[in-house]
C-alpha cells in the first residue's frame, strides 16, 4: 500500500514551530500548561513514529521486519496515550479542578490501561497488527484503536456539556472545534488507511489550542512582556486550593508617578521595561508578574530562592537609574510574603499586598517590609474594619467632630474644620487615616462624604447662632468626590435643601488633588466660585506640588502641613524656609493657617512670623457637636444642643 505522508510532514512542521514558540515565551507554570506542553511533545513523537514506520513499510524489506514491528508498537503506545492526555488537558481548562485527586480520572484511565496491555502483548500475539516480510497486516482487533480514541472524544464531549458554565462559551467553542477535527480525521483514516490523518488532526487541534486558550501572549503584559494580573490570579488561586507552598516578593514603584510628571510617560515606560527585564534576569527560575501599573510580583517556590531574589532586589534598587544622560533616583517598596498558602483566596492576597505597600507611608528611599504575625494581625484588623465600613455606610454610623481654628489677632476661634469619626463595636474608635484610606481604596469615600456633609448641614441648620461667631465651616473633598460627575452640583443642592447660605462653607482640597486632578478640579472651582463658596488648599508642603499650578486656582486660604514644622525650633534653615513661605503667601493675599501646632513655643514662633490663624492640639483637639457648641457659644447653647442630639454623645 502506498501512503500519503504529506499530512504527517505538515503536522511535524506545525508542532515543531508551536513547541519552539511555546518554550521560548513566558506562561503560567500550572497543570494546564504542563500537560499542554506534554501534549505537544507526545504529538510530535506520534507523528515522527508514524512517518518512520511508513517509510520502513514502503521498503517492504523483510530484514527490517522486527525494527518496523518495534516502531509500530511504540506508535500504538503513543496513540493510546494521546487520547487520554487530551482528556486530562481539557479537564484542566476548568477553573476549579483538582483533576489528580478526583476518582473519575482513575476510572476513565481503565480503557487506556487495557489497551496498553493489548498493544504490548500484540508484539507476540498479533491481535492488533503484524509485520510479515516487511508488509503491514491488520489484526482481528485493529478497530479497537479507533474505538478507544472515539471513546475519549465522547467522554470529553459529555464532560464539556456538563461543565459548560465553568468552561465558558469561548473554551467550549474551542473544545467543540477540536472534537470535530479529530472525529473527521479518524473517520477519514478509518475509511481510507492510505491517508494517515489522525496525527495531522492532533497537530491541527494543538494549533487551535495554541492560538486561543493556550496562547502565551494572552497572559502577557503588552508593555513589559511579563505575565499579567489575570495569569497571577489564576495561578495563585490554583496553588491556594492545592495548598502548595509558595512565597511572594512585590516591588511597588511608588516613584513612577513623579517620574512621569517630571520626565514624561515615555521615560516612565522605559523604567518599567528595564525593571521587568531585571526581575526576569534576577529570578530566571521564578515567575514575574505585572499586577498593577506600578507594581510587580515575583513568585518563588522555595525560601532559598525567596531570600536570594529579595537581596538582589534590594541591591538593585539602592542605586540610581541612568537613562538618556539623566540620573534618576528611583526608590521602591519591596514587600515579602512568606508561605502564601496561609491566605485562602487570591483577592485576599492582593488586598494583603496593598496593605503591606501602604505601611511605610511617604519615604524617599527603598524600603523593605516583610510580613510576620504582627503584620498579619494588623491586616486582619484592617479587613474587619473594611467589612464594618460597609455596614457603617448603610446605617450611617459615622460621627462628625469639629476642630476649631484660632485667630491670634482676635483672640478667639474663627472657623471650624469638620472631621469624620467612626467607632467599631469591638475595636473602639478607629483612626480616620485607616477607615478613610480603606473607603478611598474601595470607592466608598464619596458615599461617606455625602453622609457627613448632610450631618454638617443638619447641625448648622439647628444652630444658626454658631455662624454668628465664626466665619465658616471647612469641609474636606476627596479626589473621588471631585471625580464623580455631578457631585459638586449635589453639594450645592444639599445646601439649598437645608436653606443655608453658601458663605457658611469653605471646601478644602488637598495639594495632591490640586496638582493631579486639574481638569475635574477646574470644573468644581467654577461651580463653587459661581455659588460664592470659598476654597482652602489643605496639606500645603506635604507632597511634590507644582506651585504654579496650585497658585493659579482661586484659593482664599492655604493650610501649611504639619510636616513643615518638623525641626523648626532647632534647625535655622527649616525655620527660615517656613517663615519665607508664610511671608510669600501673605504677600500674595492668601489667608495662612498653620496646622498641627501642639506646643506653646511653636505657637509663639509662628505668631512672631505673622501667622494669625492656628489649628492644632495646643488650642483644641477635634471635639463632638456638644463640646464645640460649648467651646464656641457657652453652656446655654449646649443645653439646647442636647435636646436635639441625644445620639451625638462625645467619645472619650
Amino acid at each position: 500500500m502506498e501512503y500519503n505522508v504529506d499530512f504527517l510532514v505538515a503536522g511535524l512542521i506545525f508542532l515543531s514551530l508551536i513547541l519552539y514558540h511555546y518554550a521560548s515565551q513566558s506562561r503560567m507554570a500550572d497543570a494546564n500548561n504542563r500537560i499542554f506542553r506534554g501534549f505537544i511533545v507526545i504529538g510530535l513523537l506520534d507523528l515522527l513514529m508514524e512517518l518512520v514506520s511508513i517509510l520502513l513499510l514502503a521498503e517492504e524489506n523483510p530484514a527490517a521486519g522486527q525494527m518496523t514491528k518495534l516502531i509500530l508498537t511504540l506508535l500504538y503506545v503513543l496513540q493510546i496515550v494521546l487520547p487520554y492526555g487530551a482528556y486530562l488537558y481539557i479537564r484542566t481548562m476548568r477553573s476549579r479542578i483538582r483533576f489528580i485527586t478526583e476518582g473519575i480520572v482513575s476510572v476513565v484511565m481503565i480503557p487506556s490501561l487495557v489497551m496498553l496491555a493489548l498493544v504490548i502483548g500484540n508484539y507476540w500475539t498479533g491481535i492488533l497488527f503484524s509485520v510479515e516480510n516487511g508488509v503491514y497486516v491488520s489484526g482481528p482487533m485493529r478497530l479497537l484503536m479507533y474505538v478507544h480514541a472515539l471513546f475519549y472524544l465522547g467522554v470529553v464531549a459529555v464532560e464539556s456539556v456538563i461543565y459548560h458554565r465553568e468552561l465558558g462559551r469561548r473554551k467550549l467553542a474551542v473544545i467543540a472545534e477540536f472534537l470535530i477535527l479529530m472525529t473527521v480525521c479518524l473517520v477519514i483514516q478509518l475509511c481510507c488507511a492510505r491517508v494517515p490523518l489522525t496525527g495531522f488532526g492532533i497537530a491541527l487541534g494543538i494549533t487551535v489550542f495554541f492560538c486561543t486558550v493556550n496562547n502565551p501572549k494572552e497572559y502577557l503584559d503588552n508593555l513589559t512582556g511579563v505575565l499579567d494580573l489575570r495569569c497571577f490570579e489564576e495561578l495563585v488561586q490554583g496553588m491556594l486550593e492545592r495548598r502548595k507552598q509558595f512565597h511572594l516578593i512585590t516591588v511597588d514603584m511608588f516613584y513612577l508617578r513623579r517620574v512621569n510628571m517630571i520626565y514624561g510617560n515615555r521615560m516612565g515606560n522605559r523604567i518599567l521595561v528595564e525593571v521587568a527585564q531585571k526581575l526576569m534576569e534576577i529570578s530566571p527560575e521564578c515567575q514575574v508578574f505585572r499586577i498593577k501599573g506600578n507594581r510587580f510580583a515575583v513568585l518563588t517556590y522555595s525560601l532559598t530562592e525567596y531570600e536570594e531574589v529579595r537581596m538582589q532586589l534590594q541591591e538593585y534598587f539602592s542605586k540610581d537609574f541612568h537613562l538618556d544622560g539623566e540620573i534618576i533616583a528611583f526608590p521602591v517598596t519591596i514587600c515579602g510574603i512568606k508561605d502564601g498558602a496561609r491566605l485562602s483566596e487570591t483577592d485576599t492576597m492582593l488586598q494583603y499586598m496593598e496593605y503591606l505597600t501602604a505601611l511605610p507611608g511617604a519615604r524617599d528611599e527603598t524600603f523593605l517590609i516583610q510580613d510576620d504575625e504582627k503584620v498579619m494581625r494588623g491586616f486582619r484588623r484592617s479587613m474587619e474594619v473594611e467589612a464594618y465600613l460597609k455596614t457603617a455606610i448603610q446605617e450611617d454610623l459615622f460621627h462628625v467632630y469639629y476642630q476649631p481654628v484660632y485667630s491670634i489677632d482676635q483672640g478667639e476661634f474663627v472657623t471650624l474644620e469638620a472631621l469624620s469619626r467612626l467607632s467599631h463595636p469591638k475595636l473602639g474608635a478607629l483612626s480616620p487615616e485607616v477607615f478613610i484610606s480603606i473607603a478611598e481604596k474601595n470607592g466608598e469615600i464619596a458615599q461617606v462624604g455625602c453622609l457627613q456633609f448632610q450631618r454638617v448641614c443638619r447641625f448648622l441648620k439647628r444652630h444658626p447662632e454658631l455662624m454668628e461667631r465664626i466665619q465658616n465651616v471647612k469641609f474636606n473633598l476627596s479626589p473621588a468626590e471631585l471625580m464623580t460627575p455631578g457631585h459638586c452640583e449635589w453639594l450645592l443642592e444639599t445646601i439649598r435643601t437645608f436653606e443655608l447660605p453658601y458663605s457658611w462653607f469653605q471646601f478644602e482640597i488637598t495639594e495632591t488633588v490640586a496638582t493631579e486632578y486639574s481638569e475635574n478640579l477646574y470644573h468644581a472651582v467654577r461651580v463653587f466660585q459661581k455659588a460664592g463658596i470659598g476654597l482652602c488648599l489643605d496639606d500645603f508642603g506635604s507632597g511634590y506640588a507644582n506651585l504654579n499650578t496650585v497658585l493659579k486656582l482661586p484659593f482664599s486660604a492655604i493650610k501649611l502641613d504639619r510636616s513643615l514644622l518638623t525641626g523648626m525650633r532647632d534647625d535655622e534653615k527649616s525655620a527660615l524656609f517656613y517663615r519665607n513661605i508664610v511671608s510669600a503667601l501673605k504677600n500674595m493675599g492668601y489667608q495662612v493657617i498653620s496646622e498641627g501646632v501642639e506646643l506653646k513655643s511653636e505657637m509663639e514662633l509662628l505668631a512672631g512670623w505673622g501667622v494669625n490663624m492656628i489649628q492644632g492640639y495646643y488650642f483644641s483637639r477635634p471635639v463632638c457637636e456638644a463640646d464645640i457648641l460649648k467651646l464656641i457659644l457657652g453652656d446655654q447653647d449646649n443645653k439646647d444642643n442636647k435636646e436635639h442630639n441625644n445620639d451625638q454623645k462625645c467619645k472619650s
